[in-house]
């Protein structure tokens, strides 16, 4: 029988691994081995730094916990800020009827001295009162009672008007009379500063009702502490 020559052919073998698919992650093309824990390593935790926190005490008459505020009582704030208040309301109005109304019995021979002295003297009166009334006004505008902080903002912005005012009428007219007496500058200073005198008067009447409306909480709270500020 003849032999037939059978030729064996070696096929390679077939891959066993998973055909990706044609739109598969790098990652899964190139798999990065995972790093080995050795059993001495630690795993330290970075504590998250506090923020401020704006919770108020159950008394509801502490200012936010910020830096220096956490433990000032509020009604001491509204306190100081009634007193210097009604001062600039009376020094206002002191300089309205009596300074500036006098103002044209100087003379002109002694105007310049009296000008100067003047805005030197008065200014030095005004500005500590002022600063610490302006200060009062940014504590109370972070109080937790819902009313104080609107009248809180009401202060604010009359202070505002009253800084507006002082910058653009009152100092340039002030800066006229250092040089002369000039009598429309002088008219004009005695309306802006009427009005002025105005604006300081109703923020008084917001700063007499703050310290009412403290007053009449700590009446219906009586001896227990605990009860909460109404907002």
């Amino acid at each position: 029988m003849p032999c037939q020559n059978n030729r064996i052919t070696h096929q390679p073998a077939k891959s066993r691994r998973t055909p990706l698919h044609p739109t598969a992650h790098p990652a899964q093309l190139h798999p990065t081995p995972s790093p080995t824990r050795h059993a001495n390593t630690r795993v330290t935790t970075v504590p998250a730094m506090p923020l401020p926190t704006f919770t108020p005490s159950p008394s509801g008459d502490w200012s936010p916990n910020l830096p220096g505020l956490d433990r000032l009582r509020l009604h001491w704030v509204v306190l100081v800020q009634l007193v210097v208040t009604v001062l600039m309301v009376g020094m206002i109005w002191t300089v309205q009827v009596v300074h500036y109304d006098l103002f044209p019995l100087v003379g002109a021979d002694s105007w310049d001295a009296y000008e100067h002295a003047h805005v030197d003297r008065i200014g030095k009166v005004l500005f500590g009162p002022w600063l610490i009334e302006g200060l009062c006004v940014l504590v109370l505008l972070l109080a937790h009672s819902k009313r104080l902080r609107i009248a809180a903002i009401i202060s604010a912005f009359l202070m505002l008007f009253i800084l507006i005012d002082t910058a653009a009428f009152s100092a340039p007219a002030h800066g006229v009379l250092l040089d002369r007496w000039d009598q429309q500058t002088y008219d004009e200073l005695m309306i802006v500063n009427l009005i002025r005198a105005w604006l300081w008067t109703a923020k008084g009447a917001v700063a007499v009702w703050m310290m009412a409306e403290v007053m009449r909480v700590a009446l219906r709270r009586g001896p227990n502490a605990d009860t909460p500020m109404p907002s």
